[in-house]
């Protein structure tokens, strides 16, 4: 599994403040990087639980590239891709992938947000917006 959250808004925030684009800086990508932890924490809190194995092979990264700002989140155990809701039906039997929520949700509160027009960010609200474009995730 491995879903990206892209977010234009950081983008369009740092080309206004700056007159063009540019790689986030250390204390920026530190900011996003404890924005993604908390957003993991709240995957890891509703990933169903067999074994633990699953839940514990998430990890997430910040992409902090020049016009390019996202937070990935992952998770390589070769099953998570199968895993369902208890009570749902399995993936092969037509169930859906727990994981496509993650994507789903976080996708749609992006595109609300740009929509709303809530692209700039100041510098003393940006985690609370970083947390608004990650939106709930599950």
């Amino acid at each position: 599994i491995r879903a990206t959250a892209k977010l234009p808004e950081i983008d369009a925030y740092i080309r206004k403040v700056n007159k063009g684009p540019r790689p986030l800086r250390p204390r920026e990508v530190q900011v996003m990087q404890r924005e993604a932890f908390a957003q993991l924490r709240v995957i890891k809190m509703n990933w169903p639980v067999e074994t633990g194995t699953s839940r514990a092979g998430w990890r997430q990264s910040v992409i902090g590239r020049m016009g390019q700002v996202a937070i990935v989140f992952e998770n390589p155990i070769f099953y998570s891709a199968w895993i369902v809701r208890k009570g749902s039906h399995s993936v092969a039997a037509g169930g859906e992938p727990w994981f496509t929520k993650l994507e789903e949700q976080g996708a749609t509160r992006r595109q609300a947000i740009a929509q709303s027009g809530q692209g700039s960010i100041s510098a003393g609200t940006a985690a609370s917006r970083l947390r608004a474009a990650l939106g709930q995730v599950l």
